[in-house]
């Protein structure tokens, strides 16, 4: 049995076990989390350790020993493990966020103020970019709390709303989608011929304990009541 074949097996029996929240809280489905959670924090732990290792570690063993502050500062963070210790860790937080915010403002400005407005000014050779243009001016001057909604501006202020609402059933529409294509891909997967038999014998054991536990009375223990 080859790699590929195990990862579906896994995969099959992890998106089992998550799906059966959707009957209710139950051990199964707090197992895959744990097991999920637990496989994630080890993954991102070995991928950070082997970029600790690349860029930092190698540069010390090279003579670049100003990376020794790079390496103490990552092993500060390793204070927030213990409350007693977690004051520690508090200085390479703060390092990361005041540098982050000083990269971002540089930036900022470009890109979410000029660059939408740049983005906006269109020619009106289209009808892409009337709609753009017009739905930009309006919902803008939807925002605008300190004019009374009367006279002429009482239409802008319902055109703005119009195109928010548009923009909102496009963005929820496309969640929508995302999570379907998700679940979509999922369902192909398990539904693999050379393991769809295992898939269907996991849903059947799946089905079964959560039926023994409900007739057992054990519905404390499945609800967490």
């Amino acid at each position: 049995m080859d790699a590929e074949i195990l990862g579906l097996i896994a995969g099959s029996l992890v998106s089992l076990g998550a799906y059966s929240v959707l009957i209710g809280d139950n051990p199964i489905s707090r197992i895959t989390e744990n097991i999920y959670m637990g496989i994630l924090g080890g993954y991102i732990f070995a991928v950070n350790w082997d970029f600790i290792r690349k860029n930092a570690l190698s540069k010390v063993a090279e003579g670049e020993f100003v990376y020794i502050i790079a390496i103490l500062l990552s092993l500060m963070l390793l204070g927030r493990l213990k409350a007693k210790y977690m004051w520690i860790s508090r200085y390479p937080v703060v390092l990361t966020v005041g540098v982050g915010l000083g990269l971002a403002m540089r930036t900022t400005v470009m890109a979410d103020f000029l660059g939408q407005i740049q983005a906006t000014v269109l020619p009106l050779n289209s009808f892409n970019n009337i709609v753009m243009v017009i739905g930009t001016c309006l919902t803008a001057a939807y925002f605008i709390f300190t004019t009374q909604e009367s006279g002429v501006y009482k239409y802008i202020h319902t055109g703005g709303r119009v195109f928010l609402l548009c923009a909102f059933g496009v963005t929820y529409g496309q969640t929508v989608s995302f999570r379907m294509e998700l679940v979509i891909g999922r369902l192909v997967a398990m539904l693999d011929p050379r393991v769809s038999m295992i898939t269907y014998a996991f849903l059947v054991i799946i089905v079964v304990i959560l039926i023994y536990g409900y007739k057992t009375n054990k519905i404390e223990w499945y609800t967490g009541r």
